[in-house]
């Protein structure tokens, strides 16, 4: 969003309790202490991954949706290193997807909150374990999705020191048969 000076745009202060990533294992999203969820473009992973860590203080200037706590970033200030602007995916050299090797696996827990996409689409879900499910925005509405839901799933395992995400490709609320999402 290279029009938009994020300079003259809120900003938003918090320590990064959790880190959002893909299915390729780029940054996707930081979840802050206080709640506030940060949609960060995946552009931006390669400058932002090697400088932020759970438990590191931020500085997100953003556009807040409207009615929940979500915030599209457009300049993210780390505890190391200078502010990272985005200036739109044409300006960055685009970064490898980390998620080259990848099994495929069953797995199950509980879900602590949704995640959700630039527009407020819910299009995940972090496990109270720490494990970030990604699905398409249709699947949360098909199964009901909800927090503190038990859940089963199927889908493509990738593990970094970043995180663990699967992508899910079945996906079911605990004890009912799991369902395509694709």
């Amino acid at each position: 969003m290279h029009w938009i000076d994020p300079d003259h745009l809120p900003e938003t202060r918090g320590v990064v309790r959790s880190l959002v990533l893909n299915p390729h294992g780029l940054l996707d999203g930081l979840l802050l202490d206080h709640d506030t969820e940060i949609h960060v473009p995946p552009h931006l992973s390669g400058k932002l991954l090697p400088r932020i860590r759970s438990g590191d203080q931020v500085a997100v200037r953003g556009l807040r949706h409207r009615g929940m706590p979500l915030i599209v970033a457009l300049a993210v200030t780390p505890a190391r290193g200078r502010t990272v602007v985005d200036e739109g995916p044409g300006h960055e050299k685009p970064p490898r997807p980390a998620a080259d090797k990848r099994e495929r696996w069953g797995y199950s827990g509980v879900v602590e909150r949704l995640l959700h996409g630039p527009k407020g689409d819910i299009h995940g879900a972090l496990l109270d374990d720490g494990v970030i499910l990604r699905f398409p925005p249709h699947a949360a509405k098909d199964t009901k999705l909800k927090a503190g839901q038990a859940v089963e799933v199927e889908g493509a395992w990738f593990e970094s020191r970043h995180g663990t995400v699967v992508d899910v490709d079945h996906l079911a609320p605990a004890g009912h048969p799991l369902r395509a999402v694709r």
